[in-house]
């Protein structure tokens, strides 16, 4: 132990192509005193077996952005240092054999445009031209792509490495860090060589994360699963002949391409997951370079389908096989970002290291340099896990994303495992009554009512359950629905100085009187969204914050960390051991009069205004908001409490004509009454940019991201749109054209299902006229019509009525 403690701003944990992108991506944003630790050499973990592929054809905007990002890093990379990288650019065809599938490649299509990613969508003829060796018998189309392919990952890795050390960063191998401990404002590490004091840290330690992770009190969401790739001999065929393209298809589970001179076959089970190193034992320290014996039992069938689809390959010799530990979480998205402990980020969690290095490496550096990313990370934020995140549930979860990696990913596709695994005290009653559920950060939500034991369709145009949400619509317009947002976030924030955070926090100004409700959005310090709440004053020192279950965590962790020294504020989360039951329509106000003494006129209890009144005996925050659009009540009790609370809607609301509401009805409505949610109110975007100017309030007061909000000129604008096409919706994500040029793209969508028309959020840029738009939807194109205004109510009365 040296006597003096070394110090550093960032200290990374881990030297794969993870952690070392990282620090890359930070000495390019000027952070340059980090140190990286790795206990052998570069890429000794999982980095170095990986078979390397880069995909275009991927399913997302957020996806296509990282792989994208991945590839232009490494190619900068390699011509600043003059070190290879092996990147081998053969492009690639994702094949579809089912009419699923097809709908998969041309959604595909979209990102594709949307990123300037150069694809194709072909059919059999051109996948036989491209690679002669592949059956295309039952070939139904393809996205064929051109500028993505392979990599060395040892070569991308140490080319990163020295490109890094060049700007003055260092990297330290052969020196494991053996554990930590908070001291001051930063971590104190202990090293195999000494004590190093950091600002910050970050995990990117692949299978040795969940260990590394408890040193800070953290549970990592990551399992080490072993995956196949097989190399054969050579192929003769392969001679004097350009480069195979890289080739995947669902039919075995994985990919096939050229390897220098032979074939690679690459498999992921769909009926096992083995995995290694569990929770809570973890990964032997003096693992290195580790790999696993071949089970040709588990991966036999779909060998054998490899073997049928490129038949050159059948009656060769396998000359290599690799089977590696590769990491996995519960949802298949990476862990990059604010790891909920202060100052300690994560980069981890990542199955495709190499297509993701370079992009997560951005992500992550922005986010720790400039407070946001450059574009929307939600899904990569490691505090999307919440506490229904045991052992058990990482494990088996990830077993199941492992098994269904390559499943078709329809929209409404759900997992299967461990369900339901919060059974909260409704879930039987709306399960008796035909509730079809869908999993919200591990409750259970109602997505509409059919036959008891009903299985929802899915896909991406209008399913039988699209009938059952019309009629709940319908209901709750005429007379009264309930829908159940159990699975909500609820804070309360509390102190003499409670107020005052919550003001220098948000754009709009708090409620001044007490029971007043405030819609507020929190802001980066560039003047991009945080997160949206809404703020009921209970009294000066006490308010209720609610907002979406996904950011329970993210929320509360904003708030804390913005509390300065001295100040006395206390966050209480109220998600857990809390529910919340939404009434609304016209006849809302007569079912709660018949549970409730309180006074529920427009005098007495206003909209936008709350109260702690006794329903039906249970006492309740009562919140007069309602996200149809309608006149309706949020009511707000102890889990224990809500059974007999929704039991006595139902017991008078009957005669009233109350039903109850699934979320896709629910989001109908929203969409009808033209309310953003938070697929509009992402972290690239500002309230200037979705037209909330109205909730910003910068005359005579400050609040984080007030200069750069008030500075900058908007650079999108959010339109609201009706959509022409029949029997399919906007999803979000999908290109918005004009000329047939990507101008934006859509958030979010739905049917409003009392008006006839399928609407959506569209992102354009600044300037783009409203006329001509498109939106393109499975490879069509589908004219668009921009409203002014909203579909129901534009005057906003019904909130407000008195009847």
């Amino acid at each position: 132990m040296t006597e003096i403690t070394r110090t550093t701003q960032v200290a990374i944990i881990g030297g794969g192509i993870m952690g070392v992108a990282a620090q890359f991506q930070l000495a390019e944003n000027g952070w340059t005193d980090t140190i990286l630790f790795e206990k052998a050499e570069l890429t000794s973990g999982s980095t170095w077996h990986a078979a390397g592929q880069i995909a275009h054809a991927v399913g997302s905007r957020l996806a296509g952005w990282i792989n994208k990002t991945s590839i232009e890093t490494y190619k900068r990379v390699e011509q600043e240092t003059g070190q290879s990288i092996g990147w081998h650019e053969v492009g690639g065809f994702r094949i579809a054999t089912t009419d699923d599938e097809v709908d998969w490649m041309k959604s595909i299509m979209g990102v594709g445009n949307l990123l300037d990613l150069p694809m194709e969508l072909v059919g059999a003829e051109e996948v036989a031209r491209s690679n002669p060796f592949y059956k295309v018998d039952d070939v139904k189309a393809a996205v064929q792509t051109f500028e993505d392919g392979h990599i060395d990952p040892s070569g991308v890795t140490m080319a990163l490495a020295a490109a890094t050390r060049a700007r003055g960063a260092k990297i330290e191998r052969h020196n494991r860090v053996i554990g930590a401990s908070r001291k001051g404002d930063g971590w104190l590490l202990r090293t195999e060589k000494g004590d190093v004091w950091a600002e910050h840290v970050i995990i990117a330690a692949g299978s040795y994360s969940n260990q590394v992770g408890e040193w800070f009190g953290l549970k990592i969401p990551s399992v080490s699963c072993l995956h196949h790739y097989l190399v054969t001999d050579t192929v003769p065929e392969f001679e004097g002949r350009p480069e195979l393209p890289v080739m995947r298809d669902n039919a075995y589970g994985g990919y096939i391409r050229q390897e220098q001179k032979s074939g690679l076959i690459g498999i992921y089970e769909s009926h096992v997951c083995p995995t290694v190193w569990e929770m809570p034992q973890g990964t032997p320290w003096a693992a290195e370079n580790e790999l696993f014996q071949a089970d040709y039992d588990s991966i036999g069938d779909f060998l054998i389908t490899a073997f049928e689809k490129m038949p050159i390959l059948a009656n060769l010799g396998i000359k290599r096989v690799v089977r590696g530990a590769i990491t996995h979480t519960p949802d298949g998205g990476m862990l990059v970002g604010p790891s909920g402990a202060p100052n300690v980020w994560l980069s981890c969690g990542s199955s495709i290291g190499l297509a993701w290095g370079g992009g997560a490496g951005k992500v992550l550096a922005d986010w720790m340099v400039h407070g946001e990313t450059p574009i929307n990370a939600r899904g990569m934020d490691p505090r999307r896990y919440g506490g229904f995140a045991t052992d058990h549930f990482i494990v088996e979860r990830t077993k199941d994303e492992f098994m269904r990696r390559h499943d078709t990913p329809c929209p409404g596709k759900q997992f299967h495992s461990l369900r339901p695994l919060n059974r909260h005290v409704l879930y039987d009653r709306l399960a008796a009554k035909g509730a079809v559920f869908g999993e919200v950060a591990g409750w259970e939500r109602p997505r509409y009512f059919g036959e008891v034991g009903e299985a929802e369709q899915i896909g991406w145009g209008h399913q039988s359950w699209h009938q059952n949400a019309m009629a709940e619509a319908k209901a709750t317009r005429a007379a009264a629905g309930v829908i159940d947002l159990c699975a909500f976030a609820q804070t309360e924030v509390t102190g003499r100085d409670a107020g005052t955070l919550l003001d220098r926090l948000s754009a709009n100004t708090i409620p001044t009187r007490d029971g007043r409700i405030s819609l507020n959005h929190l802001l980066t310090p560039k003047g991009r969204f945080e997160t949206e709440i809404t703020i009921w004053r209970i009294a000066a020192d006490r308010f209720f914050i609610g907002s979406a279950i996904a950011r329970s965590n993210p929320d509360q962790d904003w708030l804390r960390i913005h509390i300065r020294k001295g100040e006395g504020v206390q966050i209480i989360n109220r998600s857990a051991d809390w529910g919340m039951l939404a009434l609304s329509g016209p006849a809302s106000r007569r079912i709660l009069a018949e549970l409730t003494d309180a006074d529920l006129s427009n005098a007495v209890f206003p909209w936008l205004s709350g109260q702690e009144i006794t329903v039906a005996g249970v006492p309740c925050y009562a919140l007069r908001v309602a996200f149809t659009g309608e006149l309706g009540w949020e009511l707000h009790a102890p889990l224990n409490r809500i059974a007999a609370l929704y039991d006595a809607l139902h017991e008078v609301g009957g005669k009233h004509g109350l039903v109850d509401l699934g979320s896709y009805a629910f989001n109908g409505l929203r969409m009808e009454k033209a309310y953003r949610a938070s697929g509009e109110l992402t972290t690239d975007v500002g309230p200037f940019d979705v037209g909330l100017e109205r909730f910003v309030r910068g005359e005579g007061r400050e609040f984080i991201g007030r200069e750069a909000l008030l500075n900058a000129a908007p650079e999108w604008e959010l339109f609201y749109a009706e959509l022409h096409a029949d029997g399919i919706d906007i999803h979000g994500g999908e290109p918005v054209l004009r000329n047939g040029q990507p101008v934006g793209l859509t958030t979010s969508g739905g049917y409003g299902y009392t008006v006839g028309k399928s609407l959506g959020w569209l992102f354009v840029r600044k300037g783009i006229p409203r006329d001509g738009l498109q939106v393109q939807i499975l490879n069509q194109n589908f004219d668009v019509t921009v409203h002014e205004d909203a579909a129901v109510d534009p005057q906003n009365l019904r909130p407000r009525s008195e009847d």
